[in-house]
């Protein structure tokens, strides 16, 4: 295995899944808790970076 020193490795399905798990929690916390969806936002934004390539 190489040896990658870097933080974030592109995998852009990854990306894409985690951004639609989050969004569906966002639509979750929107429904119930809407005080609290803010937690979800960093999240959801990052992984949209990542999967449109954007990191």
């Amino acid at each position: 295995m190489a040896n990658n020193k870097e933080e974030y490795t592109p995998n852009k399905g990854r990306d894409w899944m985690i951004f639609g798990v989050s969004s569906v929690v966002m639509l979750g916390f929107l429904w119930f808790k809407p005080e609290w969806v803010w937690v979800v936002w960093p999240f959801q934004f990052t992984a949209l970076a990542g999967a449109m390539g954007r990191l």
